[in-house]
């Protein structure tokens, strides 16, 4: 230790003066310390970061100049100026000091991923990408980068090659909690056809495709890992790939038919079932494949009688075309190893979810003729059906999240609550209520949804990811009154324009609103979705009843006809999947919205804007209008969708608070 430097002892007793947050103790003996060590970078770099946990940020500044004015080598003393001048939203000098930081240590991992957080701020994704994709090459153990560059490629598609991101988009799809697969699907999609031989092998794919073809084509998917992977955990929303897995599952079929399939095509059999269970099973088949789905059915029937052995290979190909609880036989048999994950998917998790039905209770009977209908819906096809979602990667108090959310609000007049208590009002399957709860640091979260199915569903993915600050019931909106509660925040996205009355859904909403309280809502736009509407009245014209054979031909139909004005529907990730397809044209119930419509609601309810949840949309936004309370002007939002009517395909979802 330099005689510029106090002892070691009385570093480490600093260090623990800090870990117990005794900061006063702590800079009452530091400050003691200075007089006899004036220069010392350990104890001025010490006090700066004390005083940046204290948000004394420019006394904190002052000490981290001095610090590298002593040592301009000390690579920690430019990291930490950089993080206080971020906190004095002053960027481009936290710039500049993260790349000295580089400069003097390009492994310093954490100054590349902070300059990611900074040019991902300035809404610079691909540049915010290309530096948290160079701090995973220094450490790619380190998982808030993995967040943080899950969190960029939802607002940027990558157009260019690059070897190293397929390794990383893997590890995005393998972990169940850091990120929505078909929020990153566009990414998953390009990375394969520009960073892997799919195209090549897709090419090979013709109507009649011979064994030889068949066996290299397997061959070599199966040693595509990014592909066999996001066929595990996503619907694939890309026609051109399902029109070639369709072909690929025929002669599967055929060769199955015959006995003749290789078992070293088995991994990409297990990733083609989990892909088809995952999407409905929305791949159309021909006559001549249902004959012989029937005739392998009966071979194991009859192998069964026999004590025979079942062939995972026949049972993984009949996968592909129906879920295996179809099949008589599926509780009969004993799977092999290699089949655990079809089991686990196909099987054991629907004997879960039947379980934790019984267990759910309800708030009251449902009666309204349209929720009937809704409930009718989810229960024949709960929505939608998903494997992986993005949490928080730590929850925060309510305040904080709020402060980061850029809302119109005075955070003064907003009810301070510890552990605040939170409706979902439609969970659904689950996704939006686990995301919330992971969100808020000791929120209790109630899950309101029509469907048992869906609900069952949403339960069973929360025991999985051990998340158990949700209590799920089952029940209409318009019932909500009974359970006599009130909310801190309640979320309801995507559901009062499935009501015969979206207005009194809302009113009731309102009415279980602590006052100083936030809601989240999310309606359909109308100018955004024209062209489904138009597909939706043909629907009518046509009479079709909302049943699987309907939707798959319907479907097919659509895809056949190449309408421009309907070409927009086939970008939908809901277009690939049963559920998602019925949900999106063949809904029991529809309203859409203006944003005049909106702004007259919130008045008669008494609500207040706050602002739109889409940071992407705000971003366009604001590349218009961009004075500082432009976002929070309804007119101003009016008139942006008017001459952008796509701009809300996603829905409206903003924020209000009771007057």
């Amino acid at each position: 230790m330099s005689s510029m430097e106090p002892s070691e002892i009385k570093i480490k007793e600093l260090i623990s003066l800090f870990d117990k947050k005794k900061f006063d103790q702590l800079l009452k003996l530091s400050n003691e310390l200075l007089d006899n060590f004036p220069k010392s970078i350990l104890l001025l770099n010490i006090q700066g970061v004390v005083h940046t946990e204290l948000k004394n940020y420019k006394l904190a500044k002052d000490l981290f100049i001095k610090v590298v004015n002593l040592n301009p080598k000390y690579t920690d003393g430019y990291y930490n100026l950089a993080n206080i001048f971020i906190k004095l939203d002053e960027e481009e000098k936290a710039i500049e000091n993260y790349k000295k930081v580089i400069e003097l240590d390009k492994n310093y991992f954490k100054a590349h991923n902070n300059l990611g957080n900074i040019y991902r701020r300035k809404g610079l994704n691909k540049k915010a990408i290309e530096y948290y994709l160079s701090t995973l090459e220094i450490n790619s153990n380190y998982k808030v980068a993995y967040y943080n560059l899950a969190g960029a490629l939802q607002f940027y598609k990558i157009n260019g090659k690059n070897k190293n991101i397929n390794k990383y988009l893997l590890y995005l799809l393998k972990e169940k909690i850091i990120v929505r697969p078909n929020s990153i699907a566009p990414n998953v999609l390009n990375s394969l056809f520009l960073n892997t031989d799919l195209k090549n092998n897709l090419s090979l794919i013709k109507d009649k495709i011979t064994n030889e073809d068949l066996y290299y084509v397997l061959k070599s998917l199966q040693k595509n890992s990014l592909l066999m992977q996001f066929m595990k955990v996503c619907p694939i929303p890309d026609y051109n790939i399902e029109k070639n897995f369709v072909k690929i599952r025929k002669e599967i079929l055929n060769q199955t038919y015959k006995l003749q399939i290789d078992i070293n095509h088995i991994n990409f059999l297990i990733s083609l079932s989990m892909q088809c269970f995952l999407n409905e099973y929305i791949y159309d088949k021909s006559k001549d494949e249902i004959e012989k789905i029937k005739k392998i059915d009966e071979r194991i029937k009859n192998n069964l009688k026999e004590n025979k052995n079942i062939s995972d290979l026949e049972i993984l190909c009949l996968s592909c075309y129906e879920p295996l609880t179809n099949f008589s036989w599926s509780n009969k048999i004993e799977f092999s190893n290699k089949l655990k994950e079809i089991f686990e998917l196909q099987i054991k998790n629907k004997e879960i979810e039947d379980q934790i039905s019984k267990s759910i209770k309800s708030i009251s009977k449902v009666e309204n003729q349209v929720s009937i209908k809704v409930k009718k819906q989810y229960e024949e096809n709960p929505y939608p059906r998903w494997e992986n979602l993005g949490l928080s990667i730590e929850p925060r108090k309510l305040k904080d999240v709020i402060n980061n959310s850029d809302l119109n609000l005075d955070l003064k007049k907003i009810r301070n609550c510890d552990s605040p208590e939170i409706l979902i009002a439609g969970c659904g399957t689950g996704q939006h209520a686990l995301t919330t709860a992971s969100k808020y640091k000791k929120s209790k979260i109630l899950a309101l949804d029509l469907s048992f199915k869906s609900l069952s569903y949403a339960k069973r993915k929360a025991n999985e990811l051990k998340i158990n600050n949700i209590e799920f019931v089952q029940g209409d909106i318009l019932d909500l009154e009974s359970i006599d509660r009130k909310f801190d925040i309640i979320e309801s996205v995507g559901v009062l324009h499935h009501m015969y009355n979206p207005l009194k859904g809302w009113k009731i909403l309102t009415s279980c609103l602590n006052n100083d309280s936030l809601m989240l809502i999310g309606l359909y736009s109308e100018n955004a979705r024209k062209h489904i509407v138009d597909i939706k009245n043909e629907i009518d014209k046509l009479k079709l009843q909302p049943i699987y054979k309907n939707i798959i031909k319907f479907r097919k139909d659509l895809i056949k006809n190449n309408n421009d004005q309907w070409n927009n529907i086939k970008s939908s990730p809901d277009f690939y999947t049963v559920s998602g397809v019925r949900d999106l044209l063949f809904h029991v119930q529809e309203h859409r919205f203006t944003i005049s419509i909106i702004k007259e609601y919130l008045k008669r309810l008494g609500l207040v804007f706050l602002g739109f949840e889409d940071k992407l949309v705000i971003e366009n936004f604001k590349k218009i209008y961009n004075k500082k309370n432009d976002i929070y002007d309804l007119d101003k939002w009016q008139d942006y969708e008017n001459s952008h009517p796509r701009i809300f395909a996603g829905m409206y979802q903003f924020w209000c608070k009771k007057l």
